[in-house]
Order: C-alpha cells, then structure tokens, then sequence
C-alpha cells in the first residue's frame, strides 16, 4: 500500500513526490598532469535508472448480508461494529502490496439509517474503515448493485468513502467526475508507477440511471473501456487496469460474452489487467496477448450461507509486472491464494495457504480447506494459465 497521489474523482491529500531518486554520478580517473598542462577530466557518465516493479494485489466482492452485520456488532467495542475482524486474516496481503484493490459491491447508508440486505442492499457504512485498515488502496463501486439506491445510494457512498480517504471509481456524483480516469501514483522501490484504474458493469439489476445521469455509473461496452484507457495513458498511466462486474453467477468459467469483451479489451493493446468480479466464484486466470486476466475473483466476503458450495470460497491475486528498458510494463507473474468464508460464528475470512502451511485453521476443518484449495487450484488453471510465481 504505498500510492502517493491520486488523479480522477478523489482530491489527492498526498504529496506527489515528483523524484524518483538519481542514481550516483560516476567520475572518470583523472591522471596527474604533466607541468604547465590544465587536468581535464572526462565526461560524467549518464544515470543507468533502474527498472521499475509493481505488485498489483486484487479481491472478489465485499457483498455486505446481514449475518456480515450481526459479526461485526458482536466483534465492535461499545456498540460500534467493527467489520475489521472478519477480514483481518488478509491484512498482511493487502497491505504488502505497493497497490491493493477492493471491490464494493453494494451501496453504502447513512450512519444507522436503512440498512438492507438481498436483494436491494443498502449496507453499513462502518465497512469503510475496515477497508482503509486492511491496506486497500482503492475501491471500485460499479456493480449490478450500484443502483439499489438510487443516485442517492450513489452520492452516499462516495461520500464515505472520500472521508475514509479511499480513492474510487465506476460511480460517479458528477459528469466532470466521471470524465476524469482515475490514476494512482504508486510508490515502488525504484520510483513512481502511474496505475489508471477503470470499473465498469454489466448492468443493474433493472434498475436504470436517471436519463439526465447516464454518467453515473459506468456500464460495460468496449469501445467506451478503450477510449478511457487512451484517455488515462494520455495523462501519464503506465499501466491500465479495468474492473469489469460480470459473468454468469455461481459458474466457475467464464461466459461468452466475457470471452468476447476480453478479446476486444486485449486486442486493443491499452489494457494490462482485466480484474474481474461478480460471479460469486471462482473463475479461471489466463493472458491474451500482452493482458492478463482473472475472470472472476468470486466472494472476498459474503454470507450466501452455503458453507460447503464454491460460493463460500474465492481468490485473491498478486500480479507482479516488471519493466523493460522501453519503459513498457508487462507481467512477470501472479502468485494465487484462495480464500474460504467461515459460516459458523465468528465468521471469519481465512487465507486457505497460510492456514494449511501454519495449522492454525481459524475454527474451520483441515479437509475443508485442503477443498477449497483443489477446487480453487484447479479452476484458475483450467485455461492452461501457467504464468505463476515460484
């Protein structure tokens, strides 16, 4: 978590640290002149500057049921809920990243005011603080959800997420805004990476956006995806990720129209990452050209109260991407972990890897997770994706 400016429908409130560091300046030897000739010294040679990489770390929905509410009452102090325990196990991922990303599927209320569960949600706002406390960086907010309230809902939740300090994108509260891609200066050891996020949907559940509001909310269509990606490159984005809300629910491959509208993304060339969400499962990891995509993250957390079912496990993803003496980012990498939502109280998000490596298994069973982790493993690869850290 280490971004430094942010560009687009958040004001930054960090400073933008405009040096990357120099190298040292290296001086030839300077030989002992001979009487009466002046020493010349030969030329300084130039900087070699160092090549730059990112680790980019991404998450399935924040889908916010009211068993997720009655925990983080139990878990907060003094009748605050506190949502930070249920996904604390994570923190070390997110906040080890130079850039997380979160997804915030549904709408956020007023302080003690309406909350609402399935199937039009309107959730409790205390969600952002955890948010920010994990180590996220940003969160998307364009989902089949985004219009459960309306452009009231809208307003609302930018508005606690600005006061949390969480950049955001895919909603907006104002037509200048939404023209506005947002990019993220983000520190890395060896200088700043401009990361332009981008967040679309394939629709909203019915609901539709007011006539004089289509910029609202952003719904999916490639040509527009492709214009706002030449748009941020053009401000300065090195790296173009787009957060695309789609897919086929609890269906562990990806649709046809997925398949096409990656298709038309990667042939573009103007995307790097295709971070996708929605399907509340699992679904694969693979690379078209030069992007790489993961179909589907399925839940970060949720309560579908289906313990022992694909909608109780999900992905986190850690793409590394490195940089070539071009200045062009391509990936080196993704390192996969598989996540398992713990029904029984305390619910909990467990990162399957580290609780099978520790044996500390956060209540849930060994065989449980060994489950979640084959059933995991087996679909990201299931299209042949092999690009995995060591």
């Amino acid at each position: 978590m280490r971004y430094l400016k942010v560009f687009g429908f958040l004001t930054a409130t960090t400073a933008l640290v405009t040096s990357c560091g120099t190298a040292s300046t290296n001086q030839g030897e300077v030989k002992t002149p001979e009487p009466s000739i002046t020493a010349i010294s030969s030329p300084t040679a130039s900087p070699v500057p160092k090549l730059r990489t990112i680790s980019i770390v991404s998450s399935g929905d924040i889908l916010l049921h009211e068993r997720l509410w009655a925990q983080a009452k139990a878990d907060g102090i003094d009748g605050n809920w506190d949502f930070y325990p249920q996904l604390a196990d994570f923190e070390p991922v997110f906040s080890s990243a130079d850039l997380s990303l979160c997804h915030m599927e549904t709408p956020l209320a007023k302080l003690g005011v309406g909350y609402a569960g399935y199937p039009v949600f309107n959730s409790p706002p205390q969600i952002a603080d955890a948010i920010a406390r994990l180590g996220f960086d940003m969160c998307d907010t364009a989902s089949n959800h985004s219009l459960d309230q309306g452009f009231a809902g809208i307003k609302r939740t930018i508005e606690t997420l600005d006061a949390a300090g969480i950049p955001h994108t895919g909603t907006a509260v104002s037509e200048a805004d939404a023209s506005k891609p947002l990019i993220m200066d983000v520190q890395t050891e060896n200088g700043i990476v401009k990361v332009g996020i981008l967040a679309y949907t394939y629709g909203f559940n019915g609901f539709e956006r007011d006539s004089d509001k289509l910029w609202s909310a952003n719904k999916i269509d490639p040509a527009s995806i492709i214009a706002e990606a030449k748009l941020a490159r053009s401000q300065g984005a090195e790296i173009v990720v787009a957060k695309m809300h789609w897919g086929t629910e609890y269906s562990n491959k990806a649709n046809s129209f997925q398949e096409s509208v990656a298709k038309e993304l990667a042939d573009s060339g103007q995307i790097d990452l295709i971070d996708g969400s929605h399907s509340h499962s699992v679904q694969p990891l693979t690379q078209i050209g030069n992007t790489a995509i993961a179909y589907g993250h399925g839940n970060f957390v949720a309560a579908m109260r289906e313990p022992t079912t694909i909608k109780s496990e999900g992905l986190v993803t850690r793409w590394e991407f490195v940089e070539d003496k071009k200045g062009k980012f391509s990936l080196s990498c993704v390192q996969e972990v598989p996540t398992l939502i713990r029904d029984d109280r305390p619910v909990r998000v467990i990162d399957v890897n580290k609780a099978l490596a520790t044996g500390d298994y956060l209540g849930e069973t060994k065989k449980r997770l060994e489950q979640a982790k084959t059933r995991t493993d087996e679909t990201v690869r299931s299209l042949g994706f092999t690009k995995f850290c060591n």
